[in-house]
């Protein structure tokens, strides 16, 4: 039974898990993945006859779908599934499955990082020392800012409790009223979005990517925050309005923004975002620790067995 492994942290350890696999029956195809992902043309070719796929953010379009009649399953590696036409996928009766809350103290620590490095310019102190120089920059306490919560699902639950702990008033919005229960009786207060936007010292991005939330945090709302707040983004790139933020951030309406994901991943030399000296870039690396990697490989892994009705021996 033919699979692949498109997901570059499994790719990783992928020896860990291989006798596993073939033990179980699986002819394992590991790709090469010259970036972040795969579309198109070479994720037709990867997946070649393949009935399965541990898959990382590739772009599972419908024309990709049609163009691979043996694929029964796509068994996300993490969260998001915004790569992924479901619709289409549950038309052709394809399994889509996803490892939800796997990371969400992970990624929530991440913002915390940066929120960290934003307030306090240790970023700037970091480049300073490196350039020969003892920069003394005055930061901001985190006790007593307002910290604002877009999305309080699992990962901004966590931040919701980081943010609590450190003194912050801590306001969320989020549509679904399950989760606003939940993040109220961890500490948060609820609010809609124009009131977090206008009212945050920083704001967290934490929502999925859907059609409802593609450029949420727009030109508008980015006008409507403070005058020196901050940004942080490690929900996806889709949901800010890139070209809005680098215009608030060079006009200096924002002080600062640290994004881990981004709307084009990596950025191209001319995305406007790129050479603002107020903006910490990651890598759409905030989940990826040991630990957790090995969480969803297995969960991951168990997903795709499980849909193509294989039992598999994991170590």
């Amino acid at each position: 039974m033919k699979i692949a492994v498109t997901c570059i942290q499994l790719i990783r350890d992928i020896e860990q898990w291989r006798p596993a696999l073939e033990q179980a029956g699986f002819d394992v195809v590991v790709p090469d993945i010259p970036g972040q992902h795969l579309e198109g043309d070479a994720l037709v070719t990867a997946l070649d006859g393949c009935v399965g796929v541990v898959a990382g953010d590739d772009k599972f379009t419908a024309e990709v779908q049609d163009r691979l009649a043996d694929l029964r399953v796509i068994s996300k590696w993490g969260i998001g599934v915004d790569g992924i036409d479901r619709p289409h996928a549950a038309s052709r009766g394809t399994v889509v499955t996803n490892t939800p809350g796997a990371f969400d103290d992970e990624v929530a620590d991440i913002t915390m990082a940066y929120t960290i490095m934003l307030l306090r310019q240790l970023h700037v102190i970091h480049e300073g020392v490196r350039d020969g120089g003892w920069p003394k920059p005055a930061g901001r306490s985190l006790g007593g800012l307002r910290m604002g919560i877009i999305g309080l699902g699992g990962i901004g639950r966590a931040v919701v409790r980081r943010a609590v702990v450190a003194g912050m008033d801590v306001v969320g919005s989020d549509p679904s009223p399950e989760s606003r229960a939940a993040a109220e009786a961890d500490g948060a207060a609820i609010v809609d979005i124009d009131e977090l936007m206008a009212t945050s010292d920083v704001v967290s991005v934490n929502c999925p990517l859907t059609p409802e939330t593609h450029h949420l945090v727009d030109d508008a709302r980015l006008a409507a925050m403070r005058p020196g707040g901050y940004l942080v983004n490690t929900g996806r790139g889709d949901v800010v309005d890139t070209v809005a933020l680098a215009a608030a951030l060079r006009a200096g309406h924002l002080a600062g923004a640290a994004l881990d994901v981004l709307e084009e991943e990596p950025p191209a030399p001319d995305n406007p975002i790129r050479g603002i000296d107020t903006v910490i870039f990651g890598s759409h690396n905030a989940s990826n620790t040991f630990e957790a990697s090995a969480r969803v490989h297995r969960r991951a892994i168990e997903n795709l067995a499980r849909a193509l009705g294989v039992e598999i021996d994991l170590p």
